[in-house]
C-alpha cells in the first residue's frame, strides 16, 4: 500500500510570485527598469538594507567581537 502525497502551492510562495509578476508588469518586464526602481527604493529606505561584513573584518573593525564559524562538533 502506498500513500500519495498531494503537494499544494504554499500561499506565501504564491503571494511572492504574484507580487514579482505585478512589479515586473509595472516596469514593462524591462530588467533595467526593474533594477533601477529597486535601487531607488533602497536609496529611499537605507535603514532596511543589510550591510555585509568586509572580508578582513578584524582590520576594518579592530577588536570588535565578530561572529565566528561553528565547528561541526558544536552542532
Amino acid at each position: 500500500m502506498s500513500t500519495r502525497i498531494e503537494l499544494k502551492p504554499d500561499s506565501i510562495v504564491m503571494d511572492v510570485r504574484r507580487m514579482k509578476e505585478e512589479n515586473a508588469a509595472e516596469h514593462g518586464f524591462d530588467i533595467r527598469k526593474i533594477a533601477a526602481a529597486a535601487q531607488a527604493r533602497q536609496r529611499e529606505h537605507p535603514e532596511r538594507m543589510v550591510t555585509r561584513i568586509p572580508i578582513n573584518a578584524e582590520q576594518a573593525h579592530g577588536d570588535q567581537t565578530l561572529t565566528r564559524r561553528v565547528k561541526r562538533d558544536e552542532l
